[in-house]
């Protein structure tokens, strides 16, 4: 997954809104207390939220399976930022110190296909938090597949690449595919090689998540629509989901 994609991946999500998603999640843990310490974010990529909040001041560790993600995200480390990076599966990764914040955003843990995967995120989540940590992290909705996504194609056509993006979503089994074609042009010889990858994401409720999270030793502390402030709706494309270790009554 994402082996030849990284090589298009910035620009192709270079009209995500990272700064608008930077300033609320910031402005979130502002509200909690933590305005510095140790930040983990899990799937990466390359680095673009990693780099954000190392620049206000975190340590900032950052995981992801794609070796070639990594490369990126290192090449656009700055001399002054605090950062490691770790080529890691976030089902099963361990961390030199304890993380005050895990984040994982950008839809990243809808790739875990099964239940057990999640099982295994949240528990190594919750073996590297201390008691005040909170984990952060964002799903898309099954709204947004069925509804938004559907079995919709998407096409990228720029100067030295095309990506086209056949989208399916199977309700039985929640799982929307993205069968992924990328033409992209060799600079040398100005030929182009086609490339196909498959990429599949899972959709799961709230309550779902909430009971998984708890049997790993975690709560679900707060759930909030796109703008991080409001009680999701029904019509969400993206939910965030605010975790912390389970005290207890």
């Amino acid at each position: 997954m994402y082996d030849r994609f990284a090589d298009v991946y910035d620009r192709m999500m270079s009209e995500t809104p990272y700064d608008m998603w930077f300033e609320r999640l910031l402005g979130y843990l502002q509200r909690q207390g933590k305005t510095c310490g140790h930040l983990c974010e899990l799937g990466c990529g390359t680095g673009e939220m990693t780099g954000r909040f190392a620049d206000v001041g975190y340590e900032v560790t950052g995981i992801d399976l794609s070796p070639d993600m990594l490369a990126l995200a290192a090449e656009k480390k700055k001399d002054r930022q605090n950062i490691l990076y770790l080529n890691q599966d976030m089902t099963d990764f361990s961390l030199h110190k304890p993380a005050d914040v895990v984040l994982c955003i950008c839809d990243s843990i809808n790739y875990l296909l099964e239940e057990d995967q999640l099982c295994d995120l949240f528990g190594c989540v919750r073996a590297v938090m201390p008691e005040d940590g909170l984990f952060l992290f964002d799903m898309k909705t099954e709204y947004c597949y069925k509804e938004i996504l559907g079995n919709e194609i998407r096409m990228e056509d720029e100067e030295d690449y095309t990506v086209i993006w056949d989208n399916a979503y199977d309700p039985e089994t929640k799982i929307n595919e993205y069968m992924l074609t990328m033409f992209m042009r060799d600079p040398g010889s100005g030929q182009y090689e086609r490339w196909d990858e498959c990429h599949r994401q899972r959709a799961y409720s709230p309550d779902r998540i909430r009971k998984l999270l708890r049997e790993a030793g975690l709560e679900l502390r707060d759930c909030f629509g796109e703008d991080m402030e409001a009680v999701h709706g029904t019509t969400e494309e993206r939910i965030y989901f605010i975790a912390q270790p389970y005290k207890g009554h």
